[in-house]
């Protein structure tokens, strides 16, 4: 073969190859367009899917706070509804009796810091048995959580007054936050027993002129002091009530397993004497004490 008859046939080669490159080119070109579609299409619907479940999200949200706020408001209206009642609720006893013998020796048991079911209920049980009442000085912030054992001794014709909210002392504190501490207190107390206290004890037994002049209820000190918080032993508890006499105020504290301990054996004991187991309140009404708001009252003498 000639060198010319070579050239040719590689010219005619080529010739026949270039179509063949230019169909797989276009072929490859069409199967990119379509490829290049349909992920546009998918992408188009994965926005449109986002879209609705994003509005559906908000829509839903919106139900449940719409559905959360109606609830909190029923449960408030509920609960404004209920709270009402409470706050007028009668006395359930007469807590002055009135068949009392004046002529007969009294005294007045009085009991602070409490609130507590495990000693509280113990008093109030020996106390009831002896036909006998006393006076507790309940500190506000345990009267919720024994609220029932409260409530107990006040159905049961027992005195329940106040020994603050918060036990904080008085003394050092200003007008505002006497008057706070002690609306606090009222409040938590007169929701449970249906009125407010009539008498305080001040914590720690401190009392100033701020105090006095601040205070609108009676303050109420004591003559005998048992030191039961000091002892906790109930007979040494017993030994500082030998002294005990007509119009005496008793201070214990109502916190104690050894004060119950003491007291279960102390009512039977004077009521074997003659006495008479009263309240504070019922002391200073049979010896004749018009209690005045602010000041201090250490006895019934």
């Amino acid at each position: 073969m000639s060198r010319d008859d070579k050239r040719r046939r590689k010219r005619r080669q080529r010739t026949e190859e270039n179509p063949k490159s230019v169909w797989i080119m276009m072929s490859a070109a069409v199967v990119l367009g379509v490829v290049i579609i349909a992920m546009v299409a998918q992408l188009v619907r994965l926005n449109r899917q986002g879209e609705r479940l994003n509005t559906q999200t908000k829509t839903e949200a919106s139900v449940d706070n719409s559905a959360e706020n109606s609830k909190k408001a029923g449960e408030s209206k509920k609960a404004k509804g209920t709270e009402a009642p409470q706050e007028t609720q009668a006395p359930a006893v007469e807590h002055i009796r009135k068949d009392l013998d004046p002529d007969k020796p009294m005294v007045a048991l009085t009991f602070d810091d409490g609130p507590y079911d495990r000693v509280t209920n113990r008093i109030v049980k020996v106390l009831a048995k002896n036909d006998s009442r006393a006076t507790f000085f309940v500190v506000g912030n345990r009267v919720e959580r024994y609220a029932d054992t409260m409530k107990n001794a006040f159905n049961k014709g027992n005195q329940i007054s106040t020994h603050t909210f918060d036990h904080g002392d008085l003394s050092k504190m200003k007008k505002k936050q006497i008057r706070r501490e002690l609306t606090r207190a009222f409040r938590v107390m007169k929701k449970i027993n249906g009125e407010e206290p009539t008498m305080l004890r001040p914590p720690y037994g401190n009392v100033n002129d701020k105090m006095r002049r601040t205070i609108k209820i009676p303050m109420i000190y004591w003559s005998v002091d048992t030191e039961d918080w000091a002892s906790r032993n109930s007979k040494k508890i017993l030994k500082k009530c030998k002294s005990i006499s007509d119009g005496d105020i008793v201070l214990m504290h109502d916190l104690y397993p050894s004060t119950a301990g003491a007291v279960e054996k102390l009512v039977p004991k004077l009521r074997k004497k003659g006495f008479q187991l009263v309240t504070v309140e019922e002391l200073f009404y049979y010896k004749g004490i018009d209690a005045e708001g602010g000041k201090v009252y250490f006895s019934g003498k």
